[in-house]
């Protein structure tokens, strides 16, 4: 019987090969092409978060540094140091009004408002830090020259709109806040660490070594205290560990806390100080004080950096060889 359905492909229905029947050539495979590179999305620039009277245009920025150079001229500032703080702020405005109405500067009343306080900041405060400083929100405030300012809020870095006249402006403003607590910062002494009288820690480090102008770091006093409830409620750790640290509190365990830049350290240590009693006697040893211990008894100590001279240094080792003749119960050392 002849094999049914026999194809032209010279094959039959159950794929053999018909006898006497050669089957066509297959047509050639079509080359692959090889797969395009998928391009990657171009970077986003961080966006620049602007706020309160720090979204102005260089025009105004032009007009506050005319201005500021008139009020130079026009006032002996060291007189406003002997001022009361609210005096020197009204003869500054009442000089600044004078010198827009002379100048003929077409501004809105905002702007002019606005003006008006950021010489002021710049006169008697910390300039355009001013705003930031305010905020309760800051954790942290970085300044990268005069034009470049980040800050961080809720643990995200992001940049603000805040500018300088120009370098010699920020190291103004550096010397300015390194000077209240008897410290100095210039080319002779380009590093130095300060605090802000609220306790906030400062950094500046200033040109040779900072390459595009001074830098300034603010790490900010936190105004409520962090408990380690308040850390087990934040998940920063678990209920067990916290009972195991009030445990190793309570008890004058030797105790030492390790971390990275930004990690907590600090903020851990003031959650075991909590467990501190009321009548030991403590004694803490800083290179710029940031603890804040609770206790009646308690000693801060904090280092010295050597004078112009290179003399009268006193380091972290002297502090700590000093506190074993002052009878202490508890020695904290802020940073080794």
């Amino acid at each position: 019987m002849p094999p049914q359905n026999a194809g032209s492909a010279g094959v039959t229905n159950t794929g053999a090969p018909v006898p006497g029947v050669t089957p066509p050539p297959l047509p050639d495979p079509e080359p692959v092409k090889p797969r395009e590179p998928v391009a990657a999305p171009p970077p986003v620039s961080p966006p620049v978060k602007e706020f309160k009277s720090q979204n102005q245009s260089e025009e105004y920025y032009s007009i506050k540094a005319s201005v500021f150079n008139a009020l130079i001229e026009a006032i002996d500032l060291t007189q406003l140091a002997g001022m009361d703080q609210e005096m020197a702020r009204e003869e500054i405005r009442d000089v600044v009004t004078e010198i827009i109405s002379l100048k003929n500067v077409v501004m809105t009343i905002a702007e002019q408002e606005d003006l008006l306080e950021d010489i002021c900041n710049d006169v008697l405060g910390y300039g355009p830090l001013e705003p930031l400083l305010s905020r309760d929100d800051i954790a942290d405030i970085m300044v990268n020259g005069a034009d470049k300012c980040f800050i961080e809020v809720n643990g995200l870095v992001e940049q603000v709109n805040v500018k300088f006249r120009d370098n010699s402006h920020l190291m103004n403003i550096c010397q300015r806040i390194v000077s209240m607590v008897g410290r100095r910062v210039d080319e002779s002494s380009p590093i130095c660490d300060a605090r802000l009288l609220d306790g906030s820690r400062v950094n500046v480090i200033a040109p040779p070594l900072a390459i595009d102008g001074p830098t300034l770091t603010i790490r900010k006093f936190k105004k409520d205290k962090l408990t380690l409830e308040k850390l087990v409620e934040f998940g920063s750790i678990s209920p067990a560990g916290a009972t195991i640290l009030e445990i190793i509190g309570r008890v004058r365990c030797n105790i030492l806390i390790s971390g990275g830049t930004g990690s907590g350290k600090t903020t851990l240590l003031n959650c075991l100080t909590g467990f501190i009693d009321q009548d030991e006697r403590i004694i803490t040893c800083e290179d710029s004080a940031e603890l804040q211990l609770q206790q009646p008894h308690t000693v801060r100590l904090e280092t010295r950096p050597p004078n112009i001279e290179g003399e009268g240094e006193i380091t972290m080792r002297d502090l700590v060889k000093n506190c074993l003749r002052m009878r202490p119960e508890r020695i904290i050392v802020g940073e080794v």
